[in-house]
């Protein structure tokens, strides 16, 4: 069993070569990487518009939360405001800023993996990271669906890097930002720092337990505590807090419903969680076994090594036909089937890794000893703690097709400690265990690039510039667009509903409302919805964009069939259709995001 590793910076103050080694090949993985995905990050129209539309308006004197709705901490968003302030409001600024969001995230990640483990290591658990970080969908580093999930894991990573160190100001300085950014990724905080006390009162009693998460805990308040007040004081705490920061209405009428899509903690999920953690567990043994088979044997009998990992395969494929013989657990095998197909049971298993990893934890925190993974018992509590709680955010789809992407980099790190422990067990199988760490890489790497990315092929030209986006949405977009650009001018407000607020930013058209999406429960009550209805009575924009799509995931089937049924119903009496793009009256039930629109322009306008 491994102790801590050695350190990432020797007592001359230069890295050592095996760290240059490792951060050099790092960065060519991240340019071919780059290179491979260029101008393809990300849905400037979609999710990741959404922000950069909110972004500009902050950038030009607009407050959030007041003037503009926003459901998140100011930390990203004014970090992409201030870049927008001094470079322009442009895809281009906001790439730039992605990719040094980027490089931050990797390069404290590897720091606090060389907190545990050697150069090598801790390069291949980067790369993972890296080719998560690229993942060809909405949730990415570059052009993240929100700035402040890209903010609330590099200071989330930060806030693990002191506590790994021992330096609990800084901790507090880390975890204050994390306050700033999403409301999840301050529970994860607050779970490692809490954790960080557990293991500190093992070791050393109570008293260094509560210095160990007061310090940092009154240092996060002091850095938070301001800019929160700030912001209640400005647009009141009630519209901060309840409206947007956690907002209870959208929460209890659909964020509920959606948020047991990827958590609904039934028998059937916990089930798949577990099975996916097996078929991880059964294919890597396989592989193990084999390739210490290769190493013992000579000649012909080196054949033998294919035995383990042919026989893993086998019995996961008869176990797959058994489910479909005996018909049981059709929605647990098709989900664990399409993992394995799209090679996402790469990523998929952490859940079941980091559950098994807090259990083991806990079990060795009871019993005494030396600290579960190697290093101290605060350090290590403190990673269980956040890689259980990234975790369980999204256990039941913990992909790259949703925000389990920024929720990876822990469970992940816990993951490449298990191989590097279990290499020192197993010295012949160590390279296999390493090298399967790589093989993670290159799938899920592969997986984006020719898995979604290749759809992304599509040019579309805007007033804040070009990039390549997906079919089949894409050339609805760009026609949208082109209609925007012919009907009205730049800075004239315009009404994009319910969930493409991207347009504004692309269209340089600002929103007529002080809401970009529209999604159940947004408007609620309906007082809400009449007060934004009588809002555009009085001042009509002359355009309104209705982007067609279904919110089966929200527990609704679309705006203006059950839900925001009078303000369609405004539209439709107040604009007339004048353009549609796509399919708009039957779109496929998995389109997000929209993939046909429809252009209304003002009665009697000319």
């Amino acid at each position: 069993m491994s102790g801590p590793a050695d350190s990432l910076v020797p007592p001359g103050g230069r890295l050592g070569a095996a760290d240059r080694r490792a951060l050099s090949l790092l960065f060519l993985f991240l340019l071919i990487l780059t290179a491979l995905t260029w101008r393809r990050w990300g849905d400037p129209a979609f999710d990741a518009g959404n922000e950069l539309a909110v972004a500009d308006l902050v950038a030009g004197g607009a407050e959030p939360y007041g003037d503009v709705r926003y459901y998140y901490g100011p930390a990203g968003l004014y970090a992409l405001a201030l870049a927008f302030k001094l470079f322009g409001a442009s895809l281009t600024t906001a790439w730039a800023l992605g990719f040094l969001q980027a490089l931050a995230i990797l390069g404290v990640f590897y720091a606090l993996a060389r907190a545990w483990l050697s150069a090598l290591p801790a390069a291949l658990a980067t790369a993972v990271l890296c080719a998560i970080g690229f993942s060809g969908s909405i949730f990415n580093f570059v052009l993240p669906h929100s700035n402040s999930a890209t903010f609330g894991l590099l200071f989330l990573l930060a806030c693990l890097l002191c506590l790994a160190h021992d330096r609990l100001a800084p901790a507090g300085v880390a975890a204050g930002v994390v306050l700033l950014t999403r409301p999840e990724f301050a529970l994860f905080a607050a779970g490692a720092l809490v954790a960080a006390g557990a293991g500190r009162w093992r070791v050393e009693g109570r008293g260094a337990a509560v210095r160990q998460v007061a310090l940092p805990a009154v240092v996060a308040v002091a850095v938070a505590g301001p800019v929160l007040a700030y912001f209640a004081a400005r647009v009141g705490a009630g519209v901060l807090f309840t409206e947007s920061l956690f907002p209870l209405d959208f929460i209890d009428v659909s964020g509920k419903t959606f948020a047991r899509t990827r958590a609904p903690f039934t028998v059937e999920s916990l089930f798949a969680t577990a099975l996916r953690g097996a078929v991880y567990a059964a294919l890597l043994a396989g592989f193990v076994l084999g390739f210490e088979r290769l190493r013992r044997r000579e000649g012909l009998a080196r054949l033998s090594a294919l035995g383990p990992p042919a026989g893993a395969v086998a019995a996961l494929l008869a176990l797959d036909g058994l489910s479909r013989a005996s018909g049981l657990l059709t929605g647990v095998r098709v989900a664990v089937e399409d993992d394995c197909t799209r090679l996402l049971i790469a990523m998929s298993w952490l859940p079941a890794l980091a559950a098994a990893a807090v259990v083991w934890g806990a079990l060795r925190l009871r019993r005494g000893g030396a600290p579960p993974l190697g290093r101290s018992w605060p350090a290590d509590l403190a990673l269980l703690a956040a890689a259980g709680l990234c975790a369980l955010r999204t256990y039941d789809d913990f992909t790259t097709d949703v925000a389990s992407v920024y929720y990876a980099a822990a469970p992940l790190l816990v993951a490449a400690i298990a191989h590097e422990r279990l290499g020192h067990r197993r010295p012949a199988a160590r390279p296999a265990l390493l090298a399967a760490l790589g093989v993670i890489a290159v799938a899920l790497a592969g997986q984006g690039y020719l898995g979604r990315y290749r759809d992304h092929s599509v040019e579309i030209a805007s007033a804040r510039g070009s990039y390549l986006a997906a079919v089949p949405a894409a050339p609805q977009v760009r026609a949208t667009l082109a209609e925007i650009a012919r009907r009205t001018r730049p800075g004239t407000p315009i009404l994009v509903l319910p969930d493409d607020g991207g347009l504004h930013f692309l269209s340089d058209r600002p929103p007529a409302l002080r809401d970009l999406t529209y999604l159940p429960g947004s408007l609620y009550p309906v007082a809400r919805e009449r007060g934004a209805i009588a809002g555009r009575r009085r001042g009509r924009p002359p355009l309104v964009v209705v982007g067609a799509r279904h919110f089966d995931a929200y527990g609704f089937e679309g705006v203006g069939v059950d839900y925001n049924r009078e303000l369609i119903a405004f539209v439709t009496s107040a604009y007339e259709p004048v353009a549609t793009f796509g399919d708009f009256d039957d779109p496929p039930r998995t389109a997000t995001p929209s993939e046909a629109f429809r252009v209304y322009a003002l009665r009697g306008a000319r």
